[in-house]
């Protein structure tokens, strides 16, 4: 039970600089396009982190959500952190929307 909880936080983490990471993507396409500069300073080491957690988050949260599923049709969905199961899931709706549909654009 604490391996599920330990992975269902390290997703949460992961979804919040996914979140961190969609904000800033969005504020440096709009002032770069309009004053053709930099608006967000550069912290490498910051922004590498959230870069690499943001956009791998995808890929973390869908498994976290799959193994989700299966311990629901196995018949353990009493174990599993409800909040952050409902809050993972919701992070991937979000996640699929902006990799997808924001992006395609």
């Amino acid at each position: 039970m604490k391996v599920i909880l330990f992975f269902s936080k390290f997703t949460l983490i992961c979804n919040i600089a996914f979140l961190l990471f969609a904000v800033a993507n969005m504020i440096e396409s709009a002032r770069s396009k309009a004053l053709e500069t930099q608006a967000i300073p550069d912290i490498p080491i910051l922004k590498d982190i959230i870069i690499t957690l943001g956009v791998s988050a995808i890929f973390i949260n869908f498994l976290m959500c799959l193994f989700y599923f299966i311990w629901i049709m196995i018949g353990k969905a009493r174990q599993l952190p409800r909040k952050l199961a409902w809050i993972n899931f919701i992070f991937l709706l979000l996640q699929f929307y902006f990799f997808y549909f924001l992006k395609s654009i």
